[in-house]
């Protein structure tokens, strides 16, 4: 109690009402528009005059928000409550020496909690020496409760929520450039220009301020959402679209009605060379790309939640980003296009397997998604299983469409098209070739070491040749041949059964016989 007493009476308290803080003349302030500060002492009158002292405090147009703990074990449990605790008005003493001490090392430690500014207050010096402990641990000031008048309080407030302010806006912006970086990462994952540019539209609907002063509740996130426009020949057609947007997917955007202010600010702005532009219910953004169009994307909701200034760094990445995607889009699509035109040359030449490349690519694509690969691997792979049988074009048509039995001369030479499909693309420096020309090479292997052209055996072989050769295998049984008629699903799936371990993976061919139906769901 000596504490209180040296402190009323530096402050002349004695005719002063302390009652002021009672339920019903406490300000009834908004949590959004104030500081926390959490006053740790064991004395209640402690409590009382500080909130007395602070009571008209305020710190650029911010009041304060008090909450009152009484002991070591109490204080902890409020700050893992409220992790945004501004400052920290901490007692030594409580309910042991050590109580304010051992708050500081949770709080630092176990809570992690760098932010919270700490001013350690004691009565008894002696407990706590300054020295040692300013030395020892993490506080930010340390005050006798004797010299806190109510100048001296203010000064001290005034520091500690500055530095807790630049503190804030430092991890602010740090988090804003992880969000950045995370953000530019994860942009081309995605296998279409609708997931490219959906994906945009989330990660845009994330830069919002992370501030725990701002406070906004989503009521209605089924009813928003946002979309993003391409201008071609003249015209901006919605491409992706979140929430209530997503009906609007495919339609000229002149053409709906409900986004005439949209589309008003879009022709009219007053600001056409501004990025961003602002409507009542929400924000427009205009990317001018260099690969023939413009796009906009736009946003619906408060404008005041989003952090603007993360916005217009992500932005620039955007731009690139989407140039890029349309580049590296283009150079996928002509290889593809290169795959399909031999694959159609393969069919054309080979009537009798008509439709067997399609179905080949189909099953090799269901297939490497049940094992796990991504949806761009097994889109690498659908593509290029198309060439396993390139090499047949160099064999003669006497020996591919004999109806009968072959030689054992002309069979040696229709164990060379393996070979060949390899030379054909082994000099290509486009991904998916290499991987049709592995392919080529490796599908007639056998998991025993029995197949050809190396003779490989078991891990020896690629994964993605292990699985053709099932798949390859499956489908050759399952269709007529100038040689043979077709088999049943149920007797190719008995003999790729009687080969585990011989031809074929085991665990692959257990994978395979079990999700037989989705691997054969195909258009």
């Amino acid at each position: 109690m000596k504490d209180c007493e040296s402190m009323k009476e530096k402050l002349n308290l004695d005719n002063i009402k302390l009652d002021f803080l009672s339920e019903d003349s406490k300000p009834k302030l908004k949590t959004k528009e104030n500081y926390k500060i959490m006053i740790a002492d064991d004395y209640d009158e402690i409590h009382v005059i500080t909130k007395m002292m602070l009571k008209d405090f305020e710190f650029e147009g911010k009041g304060l928000e008090f909450i009152d703990t009484y002991t070591g074990e109490d204080t902890i449990k409020a700050l893992e409550e409220n992790p945004d605790t501004a400052v920290l008005f901490l007692d030594v003493v409580m309910e042991d020496n050590h109580s304010g001490l051992n708050v500081v090392e949770v709080l630092r430690g176990r809570l992690d909690n760098k932010m919270t500014r700490i001013v350690l207050r004691t009565g008894q010096p002696g407990q706590a020496p300054e020295e040692t402990v300013i030395r020892d641990y993490d506080i930010n000031d340390y005050r006798l409760k004797t010299e806190m008048t109510a100048k001296r309080l203010y000064t001290t407030l005034y520091s500690a929520l500055r530095n807790y302010r630049d503190l804030y806006q430092i991890n602010t912006h740090k988090n804003g450039l992880k969000k950045i970086i995370k953000t530019s990462a994860n942009l081309f994952e995605h296998n279409s220009l609708n997931e490219f540019l959906t994906s945009i539209l989330v990660q845009l609907s994330n830069f919002q301020k992370n501030n725990p002063e701002i406070v906004y509740i989503r009521d209605d996130v089924d009813k928003e959402g946002g979309f993003v426009t391409i201008e071609k020949n003249k015209k901006a057609t919605i491409v992706a679209a979140t929430g209530k947007f997503k009906s609007y997917i495919g339609k000229d955007i002149d053409l709906v009605s409900e986004l005439k202010e949209v589309v008003d600010k879009i022709k009219y702005s007053d600001t056409p060379d501004e990025k961003i532009i602002f409507v009542d219910s929400g924000f427009i953004i205009k990317n001018n790309a260099k690969n023939s169009f413009n796009n906009y994307i736009y946003i619906e909701g408060n404008n005041d939640i989003y952090d603007f200034d993360l916005i217009h760094l992500f932005l620039t990445n955007y731009s690139v980003a989407l140039d890029n995607y349309i580049l590296n889009n283009t150079i996928v699509n002509t290889q593809k296009e290169i795959i399909i035109t031999f694959g159609e040359v393969v069919e054309n030449h080979f009537e009798e397997t008509s439709g067997h490349v399609k179905r080949i690519s189909e099953m090799m694509y269901n297939f490497a998604l049940l094992l796990n690969f991504s949806h761009s691997e097994a889109e690498i792979l659908k593509m290029a299983s198309m060439m396993h049988d390139i090499g047949k074009i160099a064999i003669p048509d006497s020996i591919l469409k004999k109806p009968g039995k072959l030689t054992e001369e002309e069979f040696e030479i229709i164990k060379t098209h393996p070979s060949v499909g390899y030379k054909i693309f082994e000099k290509s420096d486009l991904d998916m070739l290499k991987i049709s020309a592995n392919l080529a090479l490796n599908h007639h292997e056998k998991y025993d070491g029995s197949g050809y052209p190396n003779g490989l055996k078991e891990e020896e072989i690629l994964l993605e040749a292990r699985m053709l050769s099932i798949i390859d295998v499956f489908d050759a049984m399952t269709h007529k041949r100038v040689y043979k008629d077709a088999f049943s699903t149920e007797e190719a799936l008995d003999y790729i059964r009687n080969q585990k371990g011989k031809h074929f993976d085991p665990e692959l061919v257990d994978i395979f016989i079990s999700n037989i139906e989705g691997i054969l769901d195909i258009d």
